[in-house]
């Protein structure tokens, strides 16, 4: 890894799932009731089996819009 990457991810701040959270209710932003089931189902998947199912799930909203 480059010095250039490094200090790249050095920049980089992930927000916690709370933190996340109270940013989308300042914003007037609920999760639907398929995001609800949606988020409970996938909680013990690793992330990057999360993060295809919310791809999948956002793809087929994509198309049916």
């Amino acid at each position: 890894m480059s010095v250039r990457e490094k200090r790249a991810l050095s920049k980089i701040y992930v927000l916690g799932r709370k933190n996340f959270a109270a940013i989308s209710a300042v914003e007037g932003l609920e999760l639907g009731s398929e995001g609800v089931v949606r988020f409970k189902r996938s909680a013990g998947l690793p992330l990057a089996q999360r993060r295809a199912e919310t791809i999948r799930a956002f793809a087929g909203a994509r198309k049916r819009g």
